[in-house]
């Protein structure tokens, strides 16, 4: 079963929907009560991790392509690795120092898919699009490795702007191209 233009890019746009809260809500600055940036505890992040990749997941099922089966393989088990390491993390049941680095990981692993994604199918549909959108994912990895390396909590933290980019990259491109 081949799915049309149109639901190819409801979905997308829910992804990159679900994505863009995932940015906001975890890097849109906590203040605690003594007036310092908090942590985020908040379990919306995890589940919905876990939630995208049922959804990534489901591309396997409707792909007719093997290499984008096996991409999106790929990238639903990197989101629900993210998504349980998380939600082990922020419920207290597994406490370890390397866990700060689960989230830049996963961007930094999903934006290396989406390179081989085009290196794959270099003339496929949108290679120019899923090569921004890798590129940009890579940079929030790095920007974020950097950031949880230096242990500096900023304000508002640097890695915000190629996520936000993605996220609706993700939303305006495939609605754009099925209409």
């Amino acid at each position: 079963m081949i799915l049309p233009q149109i639901q190819i890019a409801r979905a997308h746009w829910l992804l990159g929907a679900l994505f863009l809260a995932i940015v906001l809500e975890e890097y849109v600055p906590l203040i605690g009560r003594d007036g310092r940036v908090a942590r985020s505890r908040s379990l919306v992040v995890p589940w919905a991790l876990i939630v995208a990749a049922g959804g990534v997941w489901a591309t396997v099922v409707f792909a007719d392509v093997v290499h984008d089966m096996l991409v999106h393989f790929l990238w639903g088990d990197v989101l629900f690795a993210a998504g349980s390491l998380e939600l082990a993390r922020r419920r207290g049941v597994y406490d370890r120092p390397w866990l700060d680095g689960v989230l830049p990981l996963t961007f930094l692993s999903c934006g290396v898919l989406f390179m081989i994604h085009v290196l794959i199918d270099p003339s496929g549909q949108g290679v120019h699009w899923h090569l921004a959108m890798g590129l940009l994912l890579i940079a929030a990895g790095i920007l974020d490795l950097v950031r949880v390396r230096r242990r500096r909590a900023s304000l508002i933290p640097l890695v915000l702007l190629p996520l936000a980019g993605f996220a609706l990259a993700l939303i305006a491109i495939p609605v754009a191209a099925a209409s």
